[in-house]
């Protein structure tokens, strides 16, 4: 009975047309009306997707309404009242879907349609069975089905425990099991319950439709993630909710176009989730034929009649860009946020706001929250004790949630992360995380992309002591306090070496764990590939009463990745006199140098210098080295000539040229005269091109920088840098003198 038109009708029209319609449907049909108790039969099939009933009611009526078809595939209920205005729904994938003990808010005319459910196609001719049963008896306590709106799942009324009254009691009551936080207005999520995330649903007369189009042979894939928790993409074409993907463009070198290339994914007529669709855009050159080239795109959105084309960006290689549209109850389509995806260890909000807004929380007791695109996250916070092993576990309950987990210091440093679990699982999880200092640590449970991300729903929190069954010595391990204290944690099985150097030039590490000055290293994770069992620690520590002043130079080095090739996330604290004076966190690659100072006056000052990758232990890279904007005040050095020079604080480099020509072969030595100085030694070309470097003539025994006998590949110009060990991140200052010779010079 109805058709492609009264799909139409449904989703679109007004409320007095919509009445208008039905009645006149209705008038056709007068054995449309229900009676209590008494089964009604009716078909569905793609000419009738759905079949409308009427029956009155009364004000406090408590009725309920079963519906199942002859062959078990799932269907769905919708019972709106005179207005038109929903006043309960369900459905299910298989059985029987009931709407039990309704309330009638008013006395009046009552619509029921009868509809197939999300992701269910029926066969021809689908017979079903609907039925109303009628208690007049029964009482509004007794009902567990209160009206919603469209598209929102129907909740049962739950009365809320004691503990949560209005009236601030006099005592703090004892914590249930389970609470649910309702967090402040500025970032919540509101404390509604999870069950809304469970899909609503509307009907469409020509479907969803996505489309992403770009012009270069560039390989771009799109996916898209409803509401319920699909993922559809190129590897899953298909999913439970319906929607359907086309064909995966260029993603073959010989048959790559550059003509309007389009991906396509599409859910048909009928009914869809409502909530919203999160859509994610990558750029993966392929092996075979790279393209290195920015890639702009553009994104429409069908929904019937409604189309949003506003979506578009730029990619480079690798990139990942990330929107959003949400598809309202009332079948109107918005939207979302859209921008390039962000390291994870970003935040998208000053630090202060998270802490500030953080809201207490205690151990052993799960929180439950909801994370939606207007509040995508929400923060929490705990008193830590040195020393101490957590675990944290954030868990989506409810919707499509992709969840990130991100812990904070006091400071507002992120000092771990947690995207995905494992391949495919993706709840977030720290574990066995060892904190350093007694201080208030933050959480923030969000989703993948944060504030640009689309997937939403309900989350549980928790946060407890060590997980899993670690070794009572581990638990016992007590890390000594000290005037000085550096700190090095990460989160895989790589060995990751921490090295700190004290003012008299001697290192404390894993090979030497004892200096003159009395800096000791008191931890040593993961050395020569020996996994810890909690998240690996390396700790050095000066004792009390023992403060050299002076330059402290503090490196950390990934030496191996020990079989684990997971990214490796570290954080680096160093601690003078109880304060934090540098807190910082890395993402280092397989042999990558990282480098810091500070440094300690003699009456207890400390200056802390930036900190950065250097390059890696076989080569420096002068690219660290923020040069190219002191090029015109180069000086130029002539074969023979000998120029002295000094690295400060305030100047880290000198900038020298020459012109050379094709097989020269050149002699340059950077030597110390005075201070403290470590010098490192480059040669560049015209272009910024890196020939040669030098940090040690003799590792281990002399810190001058020699660049021997060198042959020029060409004629031109050549750059010469002047610094010490750490480049833009190094603390040790002096003077030098430089000597530039040319062995075949005339």
């Amino acid at each position: 009975m109805f058709g492609f038109a009264w799909k139409k009708i449904l989703r679109l029209l007004p409320v007095g047309l919509l009445l208008m319609a039905a009645s006149f449907v209705l008038a056709q049909d007068n054995t449309r009306t229900l009676i209590p108790n008494t089964p009604t039969s009716g078909v569905l099939d793609t000419d009738n997707v759905a079949q409308l009933y009427r029956f009155d009611g009364t004000e406090g009526q408590v009725v309920t309404l079963s519906v199942s078809s002859a062959n078990g595939l799932g269907l769905a209920l919708l019972l709106s009242d005179a207005d038109g205005e929903p006043v309960a729904q369900d459905f299910v994938t298989a059985g029987e879907t009931a709407l039990d003990a309704v309330i009638l808010p008013q006395t009046g005319t009552y619509y029921v349609t009868v509809l197939s459910a999300i992701g269910v196609t029926l066969p021809p001719n689908s017979q079903f069975t609907l039925t109303l049963e009628t208690d007049d008896a029964a009482s509004v306590a007794e009902a567990t089905i209160t009206p919603v709106g469209v598209g929102v799942a129907v909740v049962p009324t739950v009365a809320a425990p004691e503990e949560t009254s209005t009236v601030e009691p006099e005592a703090t009551a004892e914590p249930e099991a389970t609470v649910e936080v309702t967090p402040t207005e500025s970032i919540a999520p509101t404390s509604v319950p999870q069950a809304v995330f469970a899909p609503g649903e509307i009907l469409t007369a020509s479907g969803l439709n996505v489309n992403l189009t770009w012009d270069t042979t560039a390989n771009l894939d799109l996916e898209i993630r409803d509401p319920v928790g699909g993922s559809l993409r190129f590897a899953t074409p298909q999913v439970n909710s319906g929607g359907v993907f086309d064909v995966n463009v260029n993603s073959v070198c010989n048959t790559a176009t550059f003509d309007n290339p389009t991906e396509s994914a599409a859910w048909p007529a009928g009914a869809i989730p409502t909530g919203s669709y999160e859509l994610l855009i990558y750029y993966q050159p392929l092996e075979d034929c790279p393209t290195t080239e920015p890639v702009d795109f553009s994104i429409t959105v069908t929904l019937d009649d409604e189309v949003i084309d506003s979506i578009s960006g730029t990619l480079l290689p690798q990139e990942t860009y990330l929107s959003s549209v949400v598809i309202e109850a009332d079948g109107t389509i918005v939207e979302g946020a859209s921008g390039l995806y962000t390291d994870t260890a970003v935040l998208p909000l000053p630090a202060a706001e998270f802490i500030a807004n953080a809201v207490p929380i205690t151990r052993d007791v799960p929180v439950e929250g909801i994370i939606t695109s207007p509040s995508y996250y929400q923060a929490y916070s705990f008193e830590g004790l040195a020393n101490e092993i957590i675990t944290i576990n954030l868990n989506a309950t409810s919707g499509s949630l992709d969840t990130l987990l991100l812990l904070l210091d006091a400071n507002g440093v992120i000092i771990d992360t947690s995207d995905d679990i494992g391949d495919g699982i993706t709840n977030s999880q720290i574990l066995n995380r060892r904190l350093i200092s007694d201080s208030t640590y933050t959480i923030i449970a969000t989703r993948y992309g944060k504030d640009v991300g689309g997937t939403e729903g309900g989350y549980q929190l928790s946060v407890t002591g060590p997980s899993g069954d670690l070794p009572q010595e581990l638990l016992d391990l007590g890390l000594p306090r000290g005037a000085i204290e550096v700190s090095l944690l990460w989160n895989t099985n790589a060995d990751i070496q921490l090295l700190v150097r004290d003012p008299r030039g001697d290192s404390v590490f894993a090979d030497t764990p004892t200096a003159p000055s009395g800096g000791s290293l008191a931890a040593s994770g993961n050395v020569n590939c020996t996994a810890s069992q909690t998240s690996p620690l390396s700790y050095v520590y000066w004792p009390e009463g023992n403060l050299v002043p002076g330059l402290y130079e503090v490196e950390v080095i990934y030496r191996n990745q020990c079989t684990d090739t997971r990214p490796v996330n570290f954080t680096l604290t160093a601690r003078v006199d109880g304060q934090t004076i540098y807190s910082d966190t890395a993402n280092p690659t397989p042999n990558e140098w990282y480098v810091t100072s500070f440094t300690i006056d003699v009456n207890r000052q400390v200056t802390a210098a930036s900190g950065g990758f250097i390059g890696t232990r076989d080569r420096l890279n002068s690219l660290a080295i923020d040069y190219v904007p002191e090029l015109p005040n180069a000086l130029t050095i002539t074969a023979g000539q000998t120029i002295n020079g000094s690295i400060t604080p305030d100047n880290k480099f000198d900038l020298y040229t020459f012109t050379g020509q094709a097989n020269d072969v050149v002699t340059i030595n950077l030597t110390r005269t005075a201070g403290n100085l470590d010098t490192t030694l480059f040669l560049l070309d015209s272009n910024g091109l890196q020939l040669a470097f030098n940090d040690d003539v003799v590792p281990g025994d002399n810190t001058d920088s020699l660049i021997s006998e060198f042959t020029l590949p060409q004629d031109g110009q050549y750059i010469i840098i002047a610094t010490h060990f750490g480049l833009q991140y190094g603390g040790t200052t002096g003077t030098y003198n430089l000597s530039f010779s040319r062995l075949n010079e005339n």
